[in-house]
């Protein structure tokens, strides 16, 4: 079982891409921090329950989207407040993150643990519990959709000049 020195270790290394994957889900900064301490606080506790040290990275990252579906459900309760960009960005890179969030949560989520993430199909399929193919398929509609949006947008800034 892995001790708490070490855990600890794992957990900060993993910190920021956690916040990304929260964030690809959640899309609020207060809720991404919640959806983390969460997931930390449930893989400490569970910590028994993992089979190899190996997969402490997919298993902590497992927990989190778990949480983060939580938060989902649970905020479908409440009436959501327009969010505000955090960050200063590029136009053409707020653009694209725009389409990527728009996106339906089953093509976004496999798109950012893939793109973003540097996660390959079969770690994407598990973290899901989905198939390999349905991994696959999932990108390409997710490619396919933002390559049709983005390129209506071009048309109509072309268009409006």
């Amino acid at each position: 079982m892995i001790n708490e020195n070490e855990f600890v270790q794992r957990t900060v290394v993993l910190k920021e891409q956690q916040y990304r994957i929260a964030w690809a889900m959640l899309k609020n900064a207060a809720d991404c921090s919640d959806a983390m301490q969460e997931a930390a606080l449930k893989a400490w506790t569970k910590r028994h329950t993992l089979r190899e040290d190996a997969y402490f990275s997919t298993w902590l990252i497992r927990i989190l989207i778990n949480e983060c579906k939580t938060i989902l459900r649970k905020r479908k309760r409440y009436l959501l407040l327009p969010q505000v960009q955090e960050e200063s960005v590029p136009p053409a890179a707020t653009e694209l993150q725009g389409e990527i969030d728009a996106l339906p949560d089953k093509l976004r989520v496999p798109l950012v643990l893939y793109y973003f993430e540097g996660y390959a199909i079969k770690e994407v399929a598990t973290l899901l519990s989905l198939h390999a193919g349905t991994v696959k398929n999932r990108l390409h509609q997710a490619r396919k959709l933002l390559r049709l949006e983005l390129s209506q947008e071009k048309e109509e800034r072309q268009y409006e000049r």
